[in-house]
Formats: C-alpha cells, sequence, structure tokens
C-alpha cells in the first residue's frame, strides 16, 4: 500500500490500515475515483465494490464479488467452517462490517527465519486494530 502513498497525497487523501491473518491487511483509503480505480488493477488488492459504509449490505454484489471476497478470506488462511460458522450462507443481509470483523479476527506474528531468509507468519495470534479505528 505505501507504494500508492504519493499518489493519494498528492489527491488530498490518505490511508490507515490494521494488519490480519495471512501476510495481509485491512486499508481504507480516501483518494480520488481513479487512484481508488488503479489500486484496484494492482495483484494483491481486493476492493469491495460499490460499499463505502460498514452499515452497508453486500446483497447487490454480484456471484462473482462475493465470490472473490469468500476467496479471499480462504486465501488468508480461514477456513469455509470458520466462515460459515461466523457469516450467513446468504450473503444479502451481510454489512461490510461483518465481513471486515471477520476477516480481522485475528493475525499472526511475523518472525525472521535466518535460514531460508524470510519472515514467516506462524507464531502465537497477536492482537488486531479495531476496524473502527482504522480511519482517513
Amino acid at each position: 500500500m505505501d507504494d500508492f502513498t504519493a499518489v493519494i497525497r498528492a489527491d488530498g487523501g490518505g490511508w490507515d490500515e490494521t494488519e490480519i491473518l495471512g501476510d495481509a491487511a485491512l486499508v481504507k483509503v480516501r483518494a480520488s475515483a481513479a487512484t481508488l480505480a488503479a489500486i484496484n488493477l494492482e495483484p494483491g488488492f481486493l476492493r469491495i465494490p460499490k460499499h463505502t459504509e460498514l452499515s452497508d449490505t453486500l446483497g447487490d454484489l454480484t456471484a462473482a464479488e462475493r465470490n472473490a471476497v469468500l476467496n479471499e478470506l480462504l486465501s488468508l488462511g480461514y477456513t469455509q467452517q470458520e466462515i460459515d460458522g461466523a457469516l450467513p450462507a446468504n450473503w444479502a443481509a451481510v454489512t461490510l462490517e461483518q465481513v471486515l470483523r471477520f476477516a480481522s479476527r485475528r493475525r499472526l506474528k511475523p518472525r525472521y527465519d535466518v535460514a531460508s531468509d524470510t519472515i514467516v507468519l506462524d507464531g502465537p495470534v497477536q492482537p488486531v486494530k479495531d476496524i473502527v479505528l482504522v480511519v482517513v
């Protein structure tokens, strides 16, 4: 996300994040529509379209958009069973807040692995900054 800081600031915007499971982050960005579109085109970013308020329901997402959100949750390391237990199967009434709260349930403490010269995310569960504290 930091790669976009200069462009976002040029828009008069800003961004904030909370780190989550899967070496990922939930990011809130205030920027022009063009900048938001450019960020969304980059690999590793997923924008939930048409939703800006935590109270927005996801019922108007297309099947492909819902599947993209579901696949993102799975790629973070959550299981289908965890998702099914936390979110109703029919996403018509699910809010953006419910999805983001689920995604930000946990993260794992990183450690440096000398042998492979990489950061490994296999440590104990760490606290996550509450999504309502992610502000710009």
